[in-house]
């Protein structure tokens, strides 16, 4: 069985001969270990295959480019990037990231003559196709290949409206909202579009709708803003492949909508942060009609656990997700410089393999 075949298998809430295993990571830990297994390339796929992963799925395309500096235009060390979203290069103790500064609608003049960049134009986006197209010649036979367009909807309109603003706007502007959001599920369901024709297998759209112990919105305004908005892109996309498969990331505690992500057809959840939400009971509740990614704790585990601490809870989530299929294993979010970050990463992909071997069905032991 290769890692298609797995992935497949368990995305059909059946047992392979173990759980799927795939990560995510900084570009800094992903040059420490490329260093560890020998991988010179520059293809994040080439280190994902080395690693050992099943599914690969680093790259990210559409309006979340705006957490990056490709492409973009620098002026007195700040970047404008083609959204018109003004951010800064942050540097920290090992590593670095962008933050954004100004939002281009800040003003709500500003929207009357505001124009999304074209995704069928875009030069950042067209070299991005071509990297999935040689990707998905190179790994589509063997490997899962996901196309990420996260920040579809609710954080898009973050980035460009701001976000405390839009939290106002919700209430007091929303025909704003509307338009807004429509503009950017219409934007994305292009990009998606296009990576769907390409091959991709999985794909990854998502907004952070969670906090660590609550719902950033309420589930009524999710339910009223953003479920239309994904249902619409679930259909459509369908509507150019059958058997594309959707994933949806989500950070924080998101347990009141899941019914509701059940019912507009999605496939599998996204990271399933841990702290946040109860694996036990989504596992029981919805564990025949959803898949589950990812579990691995980032804020506590892998960056300060010691080397037994991560083999427990490596073998606790492979049991309590992967029982009977439905599962692929990952850390939650992007593992991060920290002390012990590397070398847990790397303990990490051990317990996996160690204890990831189906039995009759179960998991973990």
């Amino acid at each position: 069985m290769n890692s298609k075949e797995r992935v497949l298998t368990v995305l059909d809430h059946k047992t392979a001969d173990r759980v799927p295993i795939t990560n995510r990571y900084t570009p800094e830990i992903a040059s420490e270990l490329a260093n560890i297994v020998g991988v010179k390339s520059n293809d994040s796929f080439d280190l994902e295959v080395a690693l050992g992963h099943d599914m690969l799925c680093m790259k990210e395309i559409g309006i979340v480019n705006s957490y990056k500096v490709e492409c973009n235009q620098k002026h007195d060390g700040e970047y404008v990037d083609e959204y018109g979203i003004v951010k800064r290069l942050v540097e920290y103790d090992g590593g670095s990231y962008m933050e954004i500064v100004k939002n281009p609608l800040e003003n709500l003049d500003a929207w009357s003559s505001y124009r999304f960049p074209d995704p069928e134009q875009q030069p950042i986006l067209r070299k991005q196709y071509e990297e999935f197209k040689r990707s998905i010649d190179k790994y589509g036979k063997t490997h899962v290949i996901v196309g990420g367009v996260t920040c579809t909807i609710f954080e898009g309109a973050e980035m460009l409206r701001g976000m405390s603003r839009l939290f106002v706007d919700f209430l007091e502007n929303e025909g704003f909202v509307n338009e807004l959001m429509d503009q950017l599920m219409h934007y994305h369901f292009k990009v998606g579009k296009k990576l769907i024709e390409l091959g991709v297998d999985v794909l990854y759209i998502g907004d952070d709708a969670g906090a660590q112990r609550s719902m950033l919105i309420s589930p009524d305004m999710w339910r009223k803003y953003l479920k239309p908005r994904y249902d619409y892109l679930f259909r459509e996309w369908r509507k150019i492949r059958k058997d594309i498969i959707f994933a949806f990331h989500t950070d924080g505690h998101v347990e009141p909508i899941v019914p509701d992500f059940v019912d507009i057809g999605l496939d599998m959840l996204n990271p399933i942060q841990p702290e946040c939400m109860n694996d036990e009971r989504l596992k029981r509740e919805f564990g025949r009609k959803l898949s589950f990614w990812g579990g691995i704790n980032v804020q506590k585990t892998i960056p300060f656990g010691s080397a037994a601490e991560v083999v427990a809870e490596v073998r606790e989530k492979l049991k309590t997700y992967g029982t009977d299929g439905g599962f692929i294993i990952s850390c939650a979010h992007n593992v991060q410089p920290n002390p012990r970050s590397v070398d847990n990463t790397m303990i990490y992909y051990w317990a996996c393999r160690r204890y990831g071997e189906y039995r009759n069905g179960q998991v973990g032991d």
